[in-house]
């Protein structure tokens, strides 16, 4: 399960009181029931074309039952480590996209540290594997992993395949 925190003020621990607060925030939550990854993916820093269809194979059924109940229409798969550097940097700076970001996480974790839909500050969602967040279109938010190697993740979208990320400028947002 996702972990949620706000710089110590709030700790969510129980997978009801975090799916209110994610509601509440617009955010989109689930939890697969179970994680499909083969564990030979767990180390993996870097992924083939072969090995990236080979999860989307695995998370096939899955992956078309939720574009079909959300509305989205093409799907890749993602990695990022240390072996990304590029990745990282772009997504770690506060961005927010035209569309929703969505990710089911197959693999690994990170952190995705989010505007509150009141404008009164950031809020942390650690996610891992079996994890499908959506921060929905234009929220600025950032990403960084967490204390996992790599964050393998499906990407859905509502058209074009593509990850453009629009820079915010926000002085009270800390890189960490």
């Amino acid at each position: 399960m996702a972990y949620l925190q706000n710089g110590g003020q709030f700790e969510v621990e129980t997978e009801r009181d975090l799916h209110q607060f994610l509601e509440k925030q617009g955010v989109y939550y689930e939890r697969l029931e179970e994680n499909h990854t083969p564990k030979f993916f767990e180390k993996k820093l870097v992924l083939s074309e072969d090995e990236k269809l080979e999860l989307l194979h695995v998370y096939k059924d899955f992956i078309a039952d939720f574009a079909t109940r959300r509305g989205y229409e093409k799907w890749d798969i993602a990695i990022l480590s240390e072996q990304t550097p590029d990745m990282l940097k772009k997504f770690g700076s506060l961005h927010y996209h035209l569309e929703d970001e969505v990710r089911i996480v197959v693999g690994g974790g990170g952190i995705f540290t989010i505007h509150s839909h009141d404008g009164s500050g950031y809020f942390e969602l650690k996610a891992i594997a079996g994890d499908v967040v959506v921060v929905p279109a234009n929220r600025a938010h950032a990403f960084r992993l967490s204390d996992h190697l790599q964050f393998i993740v499906v990407r859905l979208f509502e058209g074009e395949a593509s990850s453009i990320t629009f820079p915010v400028d926000d002085p009270a947002f800390i890189v960490k």
